[in-house]
């Protein structure tokens, strides 16, 4: 790697905060190249003085390099949690309150309009939800704000339970108008200036970009979190970046693979506006003609195989990635072909930044159940940090086409 190319790198961690090995090498390179062609310019020293000096030419090689793969409802869990804390602790004590949310980066939508779909799902009234989503790219943001969506953007929940919200358009489904306008988009980075008399938000989805930053930039983005979040309020998290959160302030939520934080004030801390109760252990909701049909996983008691992969996943949510590979890797001595087992395995390899590992287990979840849509759906991000973008399109086509069966 030459000089200028060592400089971009300098640029895009001093503004951005990127961690730039997570973003790949190749894809780096590959965005430079054709941002220089764009350009008009023959050599790249001169195209890193453009890059310098416009911040519309930094904006363009962001758009390149930002990772805009979302879903409705990824992680389901986290917003079964969402809805019980909402339901059962927020609006017993706030029924007057408008809740205000925040999803960021809310890459091309899908996130805060699944957020939109479970709070009107709740006994929330309309006009007392502030949903907003942010992000970085302004490509992004225009596919959010249009709210039209192709195949590949459902995945992993029931369709049919959400279909009242989206009009059918040829080979795309368009949001409805309910939804898009209960929530705000606006372009934001974490790591600019917020402004101190910001109202506090009472959730905020903050996932998969922790895990892009260095060092110093997560430090900051947690602090901005914490400060923008009120006090009982909820963070959520990507599955791999639970155990970056450090603060004293955020408490593990105890909420299989919903991967979140509640905020709690030390009590010399100054009392905030917000002093719900912490959450107590969750229990199933019952299901009514609206809500979302869900029935919250117990740990099984009796069945010792089983016991030692939700031992495993508990572990994981709480950070301890050491011992909970190892309850894996024991469970799979005596159930060797449970390819939910081989997935957690790669996503807590993948947590600890062994990718060699994650690969491997996350294949052997694929050759197991070939059409293991999240076991692809890692793959693809483990792929593209790594700089490979053609394994990485190979992969999504063939998520395309299981959607299109």
């Amino acid at each position: 790697m030459n000089q200028h190319h060592q400089m971009i790198e300098a640029l895009l961690s001093q503004r951005m905060g990127w961690e730039v090995s997570k973003i790949g090498s190749r894809q780096l390179a590959k965005a430079i190249a054709t941002r220089q062609k764009a350009c008009g310019f023959s050599d790249l020293p001169r195209y890193l003085e453009r890059l310098q000096a416009s911040a519309k030419e930094f904006q363009e090689l962001i758009e390149q390099l930002v990772v805009r793969e979302s879903w409705f409802f990824r992680h389901r869990e986290a917003f079964v949690l969402l809805r019980h804390y909402i339901t059962n602790q927020w609006l017993p004590h706030h029924p007057q309150e408008t809740l205000r949310v925040l999803s960021i980066p809310c890459s091309t939508g899908e996130e805060p309009y699944s957020i939109a779909m479970t709070l009107l799902n709740s006994p929330l009234a309309p006009q007392q939800l502030q949903i907003e989503g942010m992000d970085i790219s302004q490509i992004a943001l225009s596919y959010a704000k249009q709210g039209i969506y192709s195949k590949n953007s459902f995945r992993n929940h029931d369709w049919v339970e959400h279909q009242q919200f989206f009009e059918s358009k040829e080979e795309s489904y368009q949001i409805s108008e309910s939804i898009r306008r209960q929530v705000k988009f606006s372009s934001k980075n974490l790591l600019a200036p917020w402004l101190p008399n910001d109202p506090p938000y009472h959730v905020i989805f903050c996932r998969h970009l922790l895990i892009y930053l260095d060092e110093p930039a997560r430090d900051r983005v947690i602090k901005t979190l914490d400060r923008l979040l009120c006090n009982q309020g909820l963070l959520f998290v990507g599955a791999v970046e639970t155990t970056l959160i450090k603060s004293p302030n955020f408490r593990f939520m105890a909420h299989p693979s919903a991967f979140a934080y509640q905020k709690i004030l030390a009590p010399s801390s100054p009392k905030p506006s917000i002093t719900d109760p912490p959450l107590q252990r969750l229990t199933p909701i019952k299901k009514t003609q609206t809500s979302q049909r869900v029935s919250l996983p117990q740990p099984p008691v009796s069945e010792p195989k089983l016991s030692l992969l939700e031992m495993a996943r508990q572990l994981a949510n709480q950070g301890k990635l050491k011992e909970a590979a190892q309850s894996c890797h024991d469970y799979l001595k005596r159930s060797p072909i449970d390819a939910s087992a081989y997935l957690l395995l790669g996503e807590i390899y993948q947590a600890q930044g062994n990718n060699e590992q994650a690969q491997r287990y996350l294949q052997k979840a694929l050759y197991l159940k070939p059409n293991y849509r999240e076991a692809l759906a890692h793959l693809v991000l483990l792929r593209e940090s790594q700089g490979d973008v053609q394994g990485a399109a190979v992969l999504k086509n063939r998520m395309q086409r299981l959607d299109n069966l």
